[in-house]
């Protein structure tokens, strides 16, 4: 699955009204978390591995418009493998209705570690099956 649908909550804006920047990354974060699920990764086991974390490293976003409360979004994950300890996702994010153009843009970089040793380590067989399924075809 690489569409995540959501409805944004109050909780989820600022004292402006709008979406506040870390709230869209989280949410972003779940639809990352729902794919990894819908291809049927154990979310519990993935993030209580005690052998490989994958931490993010990097995070940007970019807004279009504003997001408000109420608003169905729909977000969009694209995957690119950079090495093989390492990927990238890609988030687009837009309106369920009326269809629109690209409300925002994210992107997070991944990094699979080692707990212990904090040393890289290869992404596991069944995050590389993930990625392949996710992968950005352009």
């Amino acid at each position: 699955m690489n569409d995540y649908t959501r409805t944004i909550r109050l909780s989820d804006t600022d004292a402006a009204g709008v979406v506040y920047f870390a709230s869209l990354l989280s949410i972003c974060h779940e639809a990352y978390e729902a794919s990894l699920e819908a291809s049927g990764i154990d979310l519990k086991s993935f993030f209580r591995d005690s052998e490989v974390v994958i931490p993010i490293v990097h995070a940007e976003i970019d807004f279009f418009r504003p997001l408000y409360s109420g608003d169905r979004i729909i977000i969009t994950l694209t995957t690119l493998q950079l090495k093989d300890t390492e990927f990238e996702i890609t988030y687009q994010v837009g309106l369920v209705a009326p269809q629109s153009s690209l409300i925002a843009k994210a992107k997070t970089r991944h990094v699979a570690i080692n707990p212990q040793t904090r040393q890289r380590t290869p992404l596991s067989e069944s995050l590389m099956q993930w990625l392949k399924s996710t992968e950005n075809s352009e």
